[in-house]
């Protein structure tokens, strides 16, 4: 059996394991690192040592791997999971007969996170988009030029986000998702951008969407802020605003039920409360972008310490299991999170501060 064939196979049961290892034998039998990778992948629960081996191979051979998706992916961008691209980003310059000449391609079954919002061309993304290989997608992001192509015949996938990215002004907000049937039936709303790592752009923002007396995302369930890069503890400053526009969140988002901020390590999520409030805060250490536990620790705690404000009842804390934290490191974040004026703080499952 070919490789293509055995990739056909996998992509009609993307996310099930037998067909993975055929092909992980395969690739082995021709001594491709990639079948190392794959085994790993379907075996779980990595070591740090573990994990930089997978890291460093997928850098070396990850381009290779995307065979003809390379006419249309960035590379340095695009994501591997488990041995199987998980995360597609189109580059600028991919061409749209490119972009349509991947219909019948199986390397896109597995992909489950699509960003497209660098595409010099957006307008045939919504014929791209339609193709079945698509079918395991559950995130897109897209340009605000790009939304008037995502109108039209059904897409063959399901969204559980869809995000709005916008490296210049952020006044429009989502205003862009709000005549667009795609964006209302997914559950989370993103807005992507480097510029949201500055708490003055985050005033700004709630602002201009307070303004809306439509408010497009008023029924949407969670809102999330992507900070591709920057100063994560600059980003958490965010979490006090909905407590300075309480009343106006209130009547504006009845629907809203999560907040959440992510950027490269960490993301946080306020849940609303009983009242209409936001007392309950999750914090999830993603481990990705981290350096090393003393670097996920450094930030946990400055952004626990940034927290005081917030007036949280709760806070939960995951963390990966390779970033074991040290008696040291426990202390630390221990006493990062008694400035929380009283909330109750569990790490891991187990309370830091009662």
């Amino acid at each position: 059996m070919t490789e293509e064939e055995l990739l056909r196979q996998i992509a009609v049961r993307p996310f099930e394991l037998e067909p993975r290892l055929v092909y992980a034998d395969y690739l082995a039998e021709q001594g491709d690192p990639r079948a190392e990778v794959i085994s790993l992948g379907a075996r779980g629960d990595l070591t740090l040592a573990e994990r930089r081996r997978v890291k460093g191979i997928i850098k070396d051979h990850g381009r290779r791997w995307l065979g003809p998706l390379k006419l249309i992916a960035d590379s340095s961008e695009s994501q591997y999971r488990a041995g199987f691209l998980d995360s597609l980003k189109l580059a600028f310059s991919a061409r749209p007969a490119d972009l349509l000449s991947m219909s019948d391609e199986p390397r896109l079954a597995t992909v489950r996170s699509l960003d497209a919002s660098a595409l010099r061309t957006p307008q045939p993304l919504g014929q791209f988009l339609r193709q079945p290989a698509f079918s395991s997608l559950t995130r897109l992001v897209v340009s605000p030029e790009a939304v008037s192509a995502l109108a039209g015949a059904p897409v063959p996938f399901s969204l559980e986000a869809l995000g709005l990215c916008d490296n210049s002004s952020l006044e429009d907000g989502f205003g862009a998702f709000a005549g667009l049937p795609l964006a209302h039936s997914a559950p989370r709303w993103e807005l992507v951008s480097p510029l949201l790592f500055a708490s003055l752009m985050a005033f700004a923002l709630w602002e201009a969407l307070l303004r809306d007396p439509l408010t497009p995302f008023r029924n949407v369930p969670e809102l999330r802020l992507v900070v591709p890069y920057g100063v994560f503890e600059g980003v958490a400053t965010w979490l006090t605003l909905p407590f300075e526009h309480r009343q106006e969140l209130k009547e504006r988002w009845p629907g809203g039920v999560r907040f959440s901020i992510e950027a490269p390590g960490l993301r946080l999520t306020l849940l609303r409360g009983v009242g209409g409030g936001w007392p309950d805060l999750e914090i999830v250490v993603a481990g990705e972008g981290m350096r090393d536990v003393d670097d996920y620790v450094s930030r946990l705690a400055s952004v626990l310490v940034l927290l005081g404000p917030a007036e949280l009842e709760s806070v939960t804390i995951e963390i990966p299991r390779h970033l074991t934290p040290t008696r040291a490191h426990r202390y630390a974040i221990k006493s990062a999170a008694r400035r929380l004026r009283g909330a109750a703080v569990t790490m891991g499952g187990e309370a830091l501060v009662p």
